[in-house]
């Protein structure tokens, strides 16, 4: 499935992505196939640590997914019920907001990049030089830039996670904009139950809760409460965008999405939701809507019938004419991506040098401006 497009290849620009980050781009080659990763590698970004390299331009990387539920899950926010609702196509549908699903893949990111440290704490150090005890203060880990130091404060502002989630801090004198964006997922069927539990009484172990009344009726106060959950096997339609993606960060974006999530609340007893990338198309914009996607999708049950819809949608009325080949996740993309080993050293080295590259950048940028 592809589609020529007049937008033109840049030979300097494909030859600096290929200097700074030969190994992402060979695994990228090996995961999509040298047709498919042509088509996209214009719509990957090169940060060099020069200003220019961060001034925001029009390259947009857009994945779009199916989630399946295994489980129950609570979807409740600042609200008053525990599931989220939006209406689509006059059908009240559960919702998983993307603060939620971000939240997930921040924790997940975060984790990764505590393991990378473990196992190449001084291949990074040597791209920071001296300056790497800015680590003591991220959360991406506990003592890892020193003996004791460490503890679990905030945002360093200079980390892969920071980089690519974006963050803030009152301390800094830049803020870094989040370049892993999306829309809410949306269910395709109005899929959700109430039920009611009991709470025991740690005292009686009984729901008799005690309440210092002097008959049992008075001191039978209960402990009853009511839930609702999405029900198991629905599924949802999500959307992510990726601007001025790096081919590194794409490599990690994209092997995190091949993983089972845990969404919503009680997480430790359900919430599971089963993740299938279904395609992925570059371009100079955004690339559709989850919730026109859901619109046209409303009322069906198959995952194979849902794909095949999201791949019509883009096919047909999404994609623009500077969009690249869609790049569909065949079973044999999924298990290449699952085969990513991202404790890869080389791997690892540009992911953190380009982390330090765009933060350079954007210092030099700031201090261009400020003149």
């Amino acid at each position: 499935m592809s589609l020529q497009t007049p937008y033109p290849k840049s030979d300097k620009k494909s030859n600096k992505i290929l200097d700074l980050y030969s190994k992402s781009v060979e695994i990228l080659k090996g995961i999509l196939g040298d047709e498919n990763y042509e088509s996209i590698e214009r719509y990957l970004h090169a940060y060099d640590g020069k200003a220019a390299s961060v001034k925001p331009v029009a390259k947009y990387i857009t994945i779009y997914w199916i989630g399946r539920t295994a489980d129950r899950m609570i979807l409740r926010t600042e609200g008053e019920d525990d599931i989220i609702l939006s209406e689509v196509e006059g059908e009240a549908v559960p919702t998983i907001i993307f603060r939620k699903l971000k939240a997930v893949y921040l924790r997940d990111f975060m984790k990764l990049m505590r393991t990378q440290w473990s196992a190449h704490s001084e291949s990074i150090k040597k791209i920071y030089g001296d300056n790497y005890d800015f680590l003591i203060g991220c959360s991406i880990a506990v003592g890892i830039a020193g003996e004791e130091k460490g503890v679990l404060h905030g945002r360093c502002m200079k980390c892969p996670v920071d980089v690519l989630m974006g963050a803030t801090s009152g301390e800094a004198e830049y803020n870094l904009v989040s370049r892993f964006v999306g829309d809410a997922a949306y269910a395709l069927t109005p899929s959700f139950e109430r039920r009611t539990g009991n709470s025991v009484d740690e005292v009686t172990h009984t729901t008799i809760m005690l309440t210092g009344k002097e008959s049992e009726e008075e001191r039978r106060t209960g402990g009853l409460f009511a839930e609702t959950f999405v029900d198991p096997g629905t599924l949802f339609v999500g959307k992510i965008v990726l601007p001025m993606i790096s081919p590194p960060e794409l490599v990690h974006v994209l092997r995190l999405l091949t993983d089972v999530k845990r969404i919503g609340a009680r997480t430790s007893i359900q919430g599971t939701l089963e993740v299938y990338p279904v395609a992925m198309i570059g371009n100079l914009f955004e690339v559709g809507t989850a919730y026109e996607m859901a619109e046209k999708l409303q009322g069906k049950k198959s995952i194979d019938e849902v794909r095949k819809g999201i791949l019509d949608y883009l096919n047909m009325e999404a994609k623009f004419a500077t969009s690249s080949n869609i790049v569909v996740f065949t079973a044999d993309v999924i298990n290449n991506l699952k085969g990513i080993n991202v404790l890869d050293a080389n791997l690892v080295v540009e992911l953190w040098t380009n982390a330090k590259n765009y933060v350079d950048g954007v210092l030099e940028y700031i201090r261009v401006q400020a003149k």
